[in-house]
């Protein structure tokens, strides 16, 4: 079941992690409180977050420092938590780091 609605969903996928990869979340220094990382990480947490409430999930941002995803209740919850943060893209890329690629 898993296998089929990821085959079904695989453009959208592939299109929404392009997305994502575009945002250039590298830490940059703030005084801003809601935003303590700066503002390209703030838009890659508020991108997922608003990807997950469009994808039917309760999503939490906790002042900036982190937020997840949630979907169910009690002993059938499901929780998504990971990061979005990146480092430096550095010199001597083949292709533009926060850009789409094709093969």
């Amino acid at each position: 079941m898993l296998d089929k609605y990821i085959e079904i969903q695989k453009n959208e996928i592939i299109k929404r992690t392009q997305e994502l990869i575009q945002i250039p979340s590298v830490f940059a220094c703030s005084k801003n409180p809601d935003r303590p990382f700066g503002n390209s990480i703030n838009n890659a947490l508020e991108y997922m977050l608003n990807l997950g409430k469009s994808l039917g999930f309760r999503t939490k941002n906790i002042d900036g420092y982190c937020g997840y995803i949630e979907f169910g209740e009690g002993p059938n919850l499901i929780g998504i938590i990971g990061h979005l943060d990146v480092v430096p893209e550095g010199d001597n890329w083949t292709y533009p780091p926060f850009s789409r690629y094709y093969l």
